[in-house]
């Protein structure tokens, strides 16, 4: 018997193929509708997609200094995170999407496992396999540097950059800014933006969040003062008041308010 897989790599993939023999049956897919709401919602899995897409489909860099700085940006994403509750989502989206279907990756199955491992040395409190980690974080790094057939498909950035000197994580972040649009640019623009934002500062993030409230806020009174529908009246004031709760709470997960502020704000655009 194969082993349960809670590799989310693994499991998005499962889900693309039957969501693809759904489509083939019944013209529609019930459970890629549900995996893209996961996706926009909940944080974790949110993470799980960009760091997984990001580092699956991104052209491969001439410099091992320059993909290890790519990782370290990507595995940015995690440094808050708890791995007991990744793991959990994960089980959760399985089971409730997948139920007893097989999970396994159409492709770059050892590179998710090696993603998965080094998401799990970040976010799990005693983590000692530093082997594996090491194998893992050399794998990435190996399918970032690999070969290419035409210099279309490398990245253009070359440059290297200066030495690294204070907080690392500083570092990384003022990086990500610098060469965001050339190292990130697989990704789609609603995911660049919640990725750039994702890695910033708290302070930054606080201050963005409050920003996007004030925007969403406002979207909201111009599009009741267009409508008459009950339905939509009372939609809109339920999303008024969430807003003016989230702007006056204390945040003990911005990212998660971050996430769906960015979904609410796509919505009502």
């Amino acid at each position: 018997m194969k082993e349960i897989s809670y590799n989310f790599g693994a499991i998005r993939d499962s889900i693309m193929k039957l969501s693809a023999s759904e489509l083939i049956r019944e013209s529609k897919s019930k459970t890629i509708n549900l995996f893209t709401e996961s996706v926009k919602k909940n944080p974790l899995i949110n993470k799980q997609h960009l760091i997984y897409k990001s580092l699956q489909e991104c052209k491969p860099f001439e410099k091992e200094r320059l993909a290890e700085r790519f990782l370290n940006q990507n595995l940015q994403l995690f440094s808050n995170e708890k791995w007991e509750k990744i793991l959990a989502e994960n089980k959760k989206i399985r089971r409730e999407l997948l139920d007893d279907y097989h999970v396994e990756a159409k492709k770059d199955g050892k590179l998710f496992e090696a993603i998965n491992t080094m998401i799990e040395s970040i976010t799990k409190g005693g983590f000692s396999d530093f082997e594996r980690e090491q194998e893992a974080y050399e794998y990435i790094l190996k399918h970032l540097t690999r070969p290419v057939v035409s210099e279309s498909d490398k990245s253009t950035e070359k440059t290297d950059s200066p030495k690294l000197v204070g907080d690392a994580w500083k570092f990384i972040t003022k990086m990500a800014i610098n060469n965001f649009n050339e190292r990130f640019k697989h990704l789609s623009e609603s995911e660049q933006k919640t990725f750039k934002i994702l890695v910033s500062d708290n302070n930054t993030k606080v201050n963005y969040l409050k920003a996007l409230t004030k925007e969403n806020l406002e979207l909201i009174d111009a599009k009741l003062k267009e409508n008459t529908e009950p339905k939509t009246i009372s939609l809109l004031n339920t999303f008024k008041e969430k807003l003016t709760k989230m702007n006056s709470a204390n945040h003990l997960n911005l990212d998660e308010s971050i996430i769906s502020c960015l979904d609410l704000s796509e919505t009502l655009k």
